[in-house]
């Protein structure tokens, strides 16, 4: 199964980027004027002499405590593929921005590959006749080669849930998922920010993959889960009546409710399988009973693949 790491984790960062900076990186996090955050929209494009083009993920600006009206550029990279020539590619990005932009610059990875090395700091080095040309240094954080129970913080949700993607033995798996699960639905957080970290965990860590951890968990676990995504679907019910109601008339809600349910389906295939093709969403689109989108949400929950899901026949009429 493909999972599409890049949009997942770059919702994450929008979502919860000052806990990921106070977690990962402390002594950084506290000199920064969260209140001031900004995303830059574009992500920079910029071609090279070899004519590739290079595209950064993410680029929060943010001011700092000490005061004036400094600000800064955090660049953070997700990589999962290619994680042997990301030291080269940080150290251009970091020319590149820095030079476009003309603000200092802290460049952050967060990489989605097993043993890269954790949570440290990490040099890129050029030299030349003897000499040490260039030394650049970025933060690492290695997010599946760190400890689940140092960081299974139910202070701190999103980081609960991230602990989920962490090492930790099989057997522990079970309960560090219902630890996770209990700490996120029990949070402050907006039902959409529960319901965006509880996809986070069943797609990285799907129940139905855990080593038992006894009956009374795994029932906890299947328990929450199911009571959530019931709630995902009532919100993407309510939020296609609204614009159903726009319209009047019985005709706009029943437009709206399955305009929900079509989106629900849509949006729990993107996550757990990435990029959908247009023929998949043109059977989404053909379908116009809601059971019938309510028993296919059900199966893109349990799928493995695009492939095992059994779509129901459609006549036109």
């Amino acid at each position: 199964m493909s999972i599409p790491h890049d949009p997942l984790f770059k919702e994450f960062l929008h979502r919860f980027f000052q806990e990921f900076m106070e977690t990962f990186f402390p002594e950084e996090a506290a000199q920064l004027d969260f209140a001031t955050l900004r995303w830059v929209e574009q992500e920079l494009i910029s071609n090279f002499p070899d004519q590739k083009t290079r595209i950064s993920d993410l680029i929060a600006e943010i001011g700092l405590k000490a005061g004036g009206e400094k600000l800064i550029l955090i660049h953070i990279e997700i990589e999962a593929n290619r994680p042997k020539t990301l030291p080269g590619r940080m150290f251009e990005y970091y020319g590149l921005i820095r030079g476009l932009r003309q603000k200092p610059v802290l460049p952050l990875a967060l990489i989605l590959k097993k043993n890269v090395g954790g949570l440290q700091w990490q040099t890129y080095r050029e030299t030349l006749l003897g000499h040490t040309i260039v030394e650049f240094h970025y933060g690492q954080v290695g997010l599946f080669d760190l400890d689940s129970f140092a960081y299974l913080d139910t202070d701190k949700p999103a980081m609960a849930a991230l602990a989920t993607l962490m090492q930790a033995d099989p057997s522990q798996k079970a309960q560090i998922k219902l630890t996770a699960l209990n700490s996120v639905v029990s949070s402050s957080l907006t039902d959409g920010d529960k319901i965006f970290l509880i996809n986070v965990m069943q797609t990285y860590l799907p129940t139905e993959q855990l080593v038992s951890g006894g009956e009374q968990v795994m029932d906890t676990i299947q328990m929450i889960e199911g009571t959530w995504l019931s709630k995902e679907t009532k919100k993407a019910i309510q939020e296609g009546l609204q614009q159903g109601l726009q319209q009047g008339l019985q005709q706009g809600l029943q437009q709206g409710e399955l305009k929900g349910k079509r989106d629900i389906v849509l949006h729990l295939m993107q996550m757990k399988f990435g990029a959908v093709s247009p023929s998949y969403i043109d059977r989404l689109q053909a379908i116009h009973d809601p059971s019938l989108l309510d028993q296919l949400s059900e199966q893109v929950v349990f799928a493995q693949s695009l492939e095992d899901i059994k779509w129901p026949v459609v006549t036109t009429e």
